[in-house]
């Protein structure tokens, strides 16, 4: 059997652009024992696999070469099992290759439930998918959100950044968010965001303090640069930045910046944690419990852009770094 896989063709120039892969055909493996043969349905983009391309192995995946496929989380549908933990036509969440068909071990599928009354197979990719879990893991265990906390949140309207905003308003956080259109602004303020501003109409600092003139808690940063800087200016006594992504300095090697005001953070007493969201898997039940519950309530959304066909997956990762995406990036691979 013959599938289609997409495999990078060039390493980027600036900017990672279509051409720098493409879509040719792949030979599917027989099936072993205890194995299962997939269909990939729903593939969703992260804009920080940006980092690997060309570069070093990571705890999110290895370094990108070329002719590599890279991988990402996707809805598969199970065709042919010969594992007891799937039938044909279960559905399941994997870190796929960017593969149409693919063989797997059942081991690397998670199962979701079926097509359910009033939740998309998108919303697996989004608030109940890696993103969420991404956002819900960042906002919860190390930024340690509650009901008190004035929240800003950078790239807001991403697919981290919009389910962090829900989640934050889910426990009845004061929530600002900055993103790069009006229509993502208005996003915003339809998600529950108590502000949002276009970080494009001035600069960071001069934003941030209007939105949040009385200073704010915690940072949630998915973009770094000039929001991280703002962010240590306008923190409280004590206050607390995660950092998730840092979408403006991907892709820039020797260019990176990081923030200058950095000695904000020894008389304001700040906090500044990374995390790496694979090291909290114990967190997932906790998660899953309190996303579905928010959703099956309205409390919460799934925030996405789609485009339709397998062949669309290149154009569609280039979009995502440039911003032409609102939420989560994911490609219909049924078209």
């Amino acid at each position: 059997m013959d599938s289609y896989e997409v495999q990078l063709a060039s390493y980027p120039d600036d900017a990672v652009e279509a051409k720098d892969f493409f879509v040719t055909t792949a030979e599917v493996p027989p099936l072993g024992e205890g194995q299962v043969l997939v269909r990939l349905r729903r593939l969703g983009l992260n804009a920080g696999m940006a980092n690997r391309i060309g570069g070093p192995d990571t705890a999110y995946g290895p370094g990108i070469s070329i002719g590599d496929v890279p991988a990402s989380d996707g809805v598969v549908e199970v065709l042919e099992s010969r594992s007891d933990a799937f039938s044909t036509g279960d559905l399941a969440v994997r870190k796929s290759p960017w593969r149409g068909v693919d063989v797997a071990d059942s081991n690397e599928l998670r199962p979701i439930a079926a097509l359910e009354e009033g939740v998309a197979l998108e919303a697996h990719l989004t608030v109940l998918g890696h993103v969420g879990f991404t956002a819900y893991t960042g906002m919860m265990r190390f930024g340690s959100v509650d009901a008190q906390d004035t929240v800003y949140i950078s790239g807001a309207a991403g697919g981290v950044g919009s389910c962090a905003v829900q989640f934050a308003k889910a426990v009845g956080a004061t929530v600002i968010g900055s993103a790069g259109t009006p229509a993502k602004v208005q996003l915003l303020k339809e998600l529950g965001a108590d502000t949002a501003f276009n970080y494009h109409d001035g600069g960071a600092l001069d934003l941030l303090r209007a939105a949040a003139p009385d200073g704010i808690d915690l940072f949630y940063d998915n973009v770094g640069g000039e929001q991280l800087e703002a962010a240590l200016e306008s923190l409280r006594f004590r206050g607390r930045i995660v950092i998730c992504g840092a979408a403006s300095q991907y892709g820039k090697a020797g260019e990176r910046r990081g923030p200058a005001n950095y000695m904000a953070m020894i008389h304001q007493q700040l906090t500044m944690r990374g995390f790496d969201v694979t090291n909290n898997e114990d967190l997932r039940h906790d998660f899953e419990t309190d996303a579905t519950r928010w959703l099956k309530a309205g409390k919460v959304r799934s925030v996405h852009t789609i485009l339709d066909g397998f062949e669309k997956i290149p154009e569609a990762f280039a979009a995502l770094l440039s911003g032409g995406n609102t939420g989560r990036m994911i490609v219909n691979c049924e078209h």
